[in-house]
């Protein structure tokens, strides 16, 4: 059982990772993918929900990883799962504060 939890815990840090990415952060980015010559984007007022509904993703992995922390008897495992927490927070960082 514990195996099949880590896995569903690694699975879930690759998907919300996966969001970060594919999340924009500004709202109007697909404006300028769908005509180029638009050269400015037009001003993120920053109120959206993206930026909140990301945080309560980073806080759910996080949680995940800090719980195989605790649980793994693994010294390789602690540290991966340190690493990706310092990762997913660092993409969170770079992506969304402002």
């Amino acid at each position: 059982m514990k195996v099949i939890a880590r896995v569903f815990t690694h699975l879930l840090f690759a998907c919300g990772f996966l969001v970060f990415i594919a999340m924009p952060t500004n709202k109007y980015a697909w404006m300028q993918e769908m005509d180029p010559s638009i050269s400015a984007l037009p001003a993120d007022d920053g109120a959206g929900n993206r930026t909140i509904f990301t945080l309560l993703l980073l806080i759910i992995i996080v949680a995940a990883q800090l719980g195989i922390v605790i649980t793994s008897a693994s010294k390789k495992e602690k540290v991966v799962s340190i690493v990706l927490v310092l990762v997913a927070i660092s993409a969170w960082l770079l992506r969304f504060w402002q």
